[in-house]
């Protein structure tokens, strides 16, 4: 028990001792505060001493007398008894009013008993102020310095008009009101007396007018000094005031903190306090009105006071008090309304006054609490010093205003307590930021010493990842190939290997991201066709569109100059950002669109996705950052718009987005445009043309390449050699597509024109065209090229040539996994990355050369082999037709023995096997067959031959008669009433056309596409699918067919060429039943 007794005093003295301590700091820097008020206004007196003007004698009567006052050095008040004409506006040098009319007034002073006579307080109604003064000859000018006279005046000295300010009249309906500072001044030689006469008028403020503030006099060069001394000060502190203010408002937009805003706001409220008081130097700048002058004044003091407090309660973090806070915010707001919708003779009057500045004292008041509250944590944050400057400055000008009662105080304008006030807030932030900013220094070191062990933690894992997951990518696949696992098993398999791949490109932006820190990327730039990488890269990403309402665009002018950039670096960075667009976009558009502008082209990726807000733009370019908001799919680390930042900032641009939450996003950034700069193609053939001039001619093809054609080991040598080994099959005829001419002559030249003959084009559009005549055995296409990429283009051949028929060989930039999978999702049969090795090259060819060529000895062997395997029925019905004719007509059965020999010699003969056959011996063997089958089926079959006698051409060998047996067997034997067969052979423009046609049974269109389609997975129509191959190989267009069930089938190809020869074929006209 006395241990709980003990430890409570302890706990209570010590809690006294904590209160003690505090209230002994609060004394001690109170006492600070009090001594930098003290100081500050010990300076303001000092000034008033400084620039004092003298008083000098009172007016009396009217009459000031300054003879002998030295008044020629220093400027004195002309204060004292002045008189006053009420109701009348003086004018005229020498004129001598009523003396009865004439009342002395005080200088300066209210006009109320004065101006109405009565002793009402009525300050409304005109009069003239008139004092004569007395002093010795004049030897320079001599002016008067005016200020705060309500609400208009005019000054005449002797008759001569010296000033004004606004337009003082008997009427209200013309007079002006203007409440302004300005100077009457005025010169004779030797003058010795001086009458100033002062219209004034008032018909605005109702408790005050007249002249209300001491009257300078002196000589104009000395009044002129001081008027512009103190403008000068006002200016200056305004524009410091406005450029503090400026650069508040600018931290206020980039940090968004409201303190910064309050203090942007105060600034500007003292600034203009300051300009539209003292000599209202405003009104120099804007042409305001009187009231609204007014009206601006009190609503600038409440937001000043306001303001200042909503600052230092944010600065120190004092306790949130909102409804008190709430309850002032709108009280000032209340009263800044009413200020500004009331009429004019509220806001001037008195009340109006008192009420504003009774409201302006609230602030003030609650400051005071606060600023003890900040003198107590002094201790805990040394830069509250300079805040404490700060208050002390702004409460010793607002005292000092309020004791010299604004209105009547004459003095120069005294600028130290502003700058006191804002050196002390600019002292604060500035302390404030270097503090933060050796604090930010420290942890700044300390995140990159583990930011760099976090990268080197994610290197580590991404290479020792990488086996393991290729690894199970290879079983996986081994798995689907070999074993042929069901629909749904399939689909498992390839959604672990959909997985895989997308962790192996999570793990190569890891190793780039690292590179990119370790500065172990180099560009190698080089001039690039942005329509030509284009077209590569969207077809690269349009298998990411399945399933998906999206459409991909491409807006790029077909004059868009070259850029300097490197290919793989730039393919890169448009995957990566139409990647991303096509991840956070369900449906619409994507516009990948380029322009040229200022020595720049400027590439933008838009898309019509979920868009992003504010937050998230903020960060979308950070590593391991994504979005947020709306659908995502969750993939990803977040690091492939930090990679393509990166790489476009080593380009010299910038990576810039715009976007809004529901209207898409658009990625922008600029490449400079190559003007003189040389492709890689360019260098690399300039280099060679220049070897081959100082050598003779001697270097090899294989020199010259798109990279390095320097071997000096000689270590190809052997390579070389193997490599210029005539293909298999002969001389090559190569079609090469490429949009850059350089590029296509340097292909050329890697080939040679002994082994291959090579022809290059520089579109998909005119590749196309060419392969429709046929006779190419293979294609090499660039992948990037404008309009038709080699991606589409490998497709577009793939829809009438097999892999076998053309094979296509793509050249790439990258080597990537994305690169290489759509090319052989195209279509291709290899590929090769740029820069091209021309050994390489040709071993590639040669290979892909020597298994075309084995698959066009299988299709001739195949047809020979086909047409040699008689089917055993036709054989036996032929024999069991020649044993029944030798009973009734040995004529007929003669002539039976000779078509089936002739069909039997020309099926088994050797030439079936060659490429090309001439058009008689193909028609001799269609004879015999149908010689045979019509005397099987007697009226059942009708034969109608159409053959120009003049043709002789070559054709495939065994390329008619399967059409025929075809058309035969399939179609009019299939009819109980048989049918016509037309066999027509004529010339139409260059080319000769074969038709077979057969008014049989017919096909469905899904018969058809079997038949001409790439591969046959059982033995009917294989015949006629051989042939349609064969053509396609040698002229590029195969067969074509035209059928409808119930209507016949027309079979029909064309030979190109064919010219007329004197050998007439032979005519099967002994057989037919109809002949032309």
């Amino acid at each position: 028990m006395k241990a709980d007794i003990g430890d409570g005093m302890e706990l209570r003295d010590s809690a006294e001792a904590v209160h003690t301590r505090r209230w002994q700091t609060i004394v001690k820097y109170g006492g600070v505060f009090l001594l930098f008020l003290s100081a500050l206004v010990g300076a303001r007196w000092a000034w008033t001493l400084a620039f004092e003007t003298v008083k000098g004698p009172p007016a009396v009567s009217g009459v000031l007398d300054l003879r002998g006052q030295g008044v020629e050095s220093a400027p004195i008040f002309l204060d004292g008894e002045w008189s006053f004409y009420p109701g009348v506006l003086l004018s005229g040098a020498g004129t001598r009013p009523e003396p009865a009319l004439a009342r002395a007034i005080q200088v300066p002073g209210n006009w109320n008993e004065a101006v109405t006579g009565d002793g009402g307080d009525s300050a409304y109604g005109y009069g003239t102020y008139r004092l004569l003064i007395r002093t010795d000859p004049l030897e320079r000018p001599i002016a008067l310095w005016l200020n705060g006279i309500e609400a208009s005046s005019e000054v005449e000295i002797n008759g001569v008009p010296a000033g004004a300010s606004g337009h003082p009249a008997a009427d209200p309906a013309e007079y002006t009101p203007l409440k302004k500072s300005y100077l009457a001044s005025y010169y004779e030689a030797g003058e010795t007396e001086l009458e100033v006469l002062i219209r004034v008028a008032n018909f605005d403020k109702k408790h005050q007018g007249g002249v209300l503030q001491s009257i300078r006099y002196g000589p104009q060069e000395v009044i002129e000094r001081m008027r512009g001394l103190s403008m000068q000060f006002q200016v200056g502190i305004f524009f410091i005031l406005l450029l503090h203010g400026l650069y508040a408002c600018i931290l206020f937009l980039i940090h968004q903190d409201r303190t910064l805003l309050y203090m942007a706001m105060l600034v500007g409220a003292v600034g203009l306090l300051i300009v539209s008081g003292y000599d209202q130097v405003l009104l120099d700048w804007l042409p305001l009105n009187y009231t609204l002058i007014a009206k601006l004044r009190l609503i600038l003091f409440l937001w000043q006071n306001a303001l200042l407090l909503l600052i230092f309660r944010r600065l120190i973090q004092a306790p949130v008090r909102r409804v008190a806070l709430q309850a002032l915010i709108i009280g000032v707001g209340a009263m800044t309304a009413c200020l500004l919708l009331v009429p004019e003779s509220l806001v001037l009057g008195p009340d109006m006054r008192q009420a504003v500045f009774l409201l302006g004292l609230v602030p003030i008041v609650w400051l005071l609490p606060v600023l003890v509250r900040m003198i107590g944590k002094l201790r805990n944050d040394r830069d509250l010093w300079f805040l404490l400057l700060t208050a002390s400055g702004f409460l010793a000008n607002l005292g000092w205003r309020g004791l010299q009662s604004g209105e009547t105080y004459s003095g120069l304008y005294y600028p130290v307590d502003v700058l006191v006030t804002i050196v002390g807030f600019s002292t604060y932030w500035f302390s404030k930021y270097f503090r933060n900013a050796r604090e930010n220094a420290q942890l700044n070191e300390k995140l990159k010493r583990e930011d760099a062990l976090k990268d080197q933690f994610l290197a580590n894992t991404s290479h020792e990842l990488r086996t393991p997951l290729h690894g199970i990518m290879n079983i996986v696949q081994a798995v689907v190939h070999r074993q042929q696992p069901d629909r749904e098993g399939r689909e498992d398999l390839e959604r672990v290997i959909q997985i895989s791949r997308r962790m192996s490109h999570m793990l190569d932006n890891l190793l780039d991201m690292v590179r990119l820190k370790e500065e172990r990327i180099r560009l190698h730039r080089e001039r690039l066709s942005i329509q030509s990488i284009l077209p590569g890269v969207l077809g690269m990403l349009r298998l990411m569109l399945e399933g998906k309402s999206i459409e991909l665009r491409m807006d790029v002018p077909a004059s868009l100059p070259s850029v300097l950039g490197d290919e793989e670096r730039l393919v890169q960075v448009l995957y990566n950002l139409v990647h991303n667009a096509i991840k956070y976009t369900a449906q619409g558009s994507i516009t990948v669109s380029a322009v040229e502008g200022g020595g720049n082209v400027r590439i933008e990726v838009a898309d019509t996705g979920i868009g992003m807000d504010e937050a998230t733009l903020q960060r979308i370019f950070l590593p391991y950052e994504q979005a947020e908001v709306g659908r995502r799919d969750g993939r990803g680390l977040g690091l492939g718009l930090s990679i393509c930042q990166q790489l476009v900032e080593r380009h010299g641009g910038e990576l810039t987005v715009r976007s809004k939450p529901g209207e898409g996003s658009v990625f922008a950034f600029e490449l400079p445009v190559a003007e003189g700069i040389e492709s890689a193609a360019e260098a690399a053939a300039g280099l060679a043309d220049e070897r081959l001039a100082a050598w003779g001619g001697e270097i090899q093809a294989d020199q010259l390449a798109y990279g390095d054609m320097d071997d000096p080991a000689g270590q190809t040598g052997d390579l070389n050699s193997l490599s210029e080994e005539e293909p298999e099959g002969g001389r090559l005829h190569i079609l090469t597509v490429d949009d850059d001419p350089v590029n296509l002559g340097v292909l050329s030249r890697m080939l040679g024109d002994r082994l291959y003959e090579v022809k290059g084009v520089t579109s998909g559009e005119e590749a196309l065209a060419l392969l429709e005549g046929g006779g190419w055995d293979m294609l090499i296409t660039d992948v990037m090229m404008p309009g038709m990429s080699g991606y589409e283009l490998t497709e577009r051949v793939r829809e009438r040539h097999s892999e076998l028929d053309l094979p296509v060989l793509l050249l790439t930039a990258r080597g990537q996994p994305a690169d290489i999978y759509t090319g052989f999702r195209a279509g291709a049969n290899d590929y090769l990355t740029k820069p091209v090795d021309p050994v390489e090259l040709r071993f590639r060819v040669r290979a892909i050369a020597a298994i075309k060529h084995a698959m066009q000895d299988r299709l001739r062997l195949e047809a020979a082999y086909l047409q040699a395997q008689i089917q055993p029925h036709f054989l036996f019905n032929t024999l069991n037709s020649i044993a029944s004719l030798i009973h009734i007509d040995t004529e007929r059965m003669a002539l039976m023995i000779d078509a089936f020999a002739s069909y039997l010699r020309i099926s088994f003969d050797y030439l079936n096997t060659g490429e090309l056959a001439v058009l008689s011996r193909e028609l001799e063997l269609v004879e015999s067959y149908l010689y045979i089958e019509k005397e099987r089926f007697g009226n059942r079959l009708t034969i109608v031959w159409e053959v120009d006698a003049r043709i002789g051409i070559l054709l495939p060998p065994l390329s008619i008669q399967p059409l025929v047996e075809n058309a035969v067997r399939h179609g009019l034997l299939r009819k109980a009433a048989g049918g016509t067969l037309r066999i027509r052979v004529i010339r139409e423009a260059d080319e000769v056309l074969v038709e077979v046609e057969d008014d049989g049974v017919g096909m469905e269109e899904q018969t058809v596409r079997q038949l001409l389609g790439p591969t046959r997975g059982d033995r009917a129509g294989i015949g006629v699918a051989n042939t349609h191959r064969r053509l396609i190989q040698l002229y590029g267009k195969g067969l074509t067919i035209v059928s409808s069930v119930g209507n016949g089938t027309k079979v029909s190809f064309a030979i190109p060429g064919g010219q007329a020869t004197d050998r007439i074929p032979q005519q099967p006209q002994q057989h037919n039943d109809e002949a032309t």
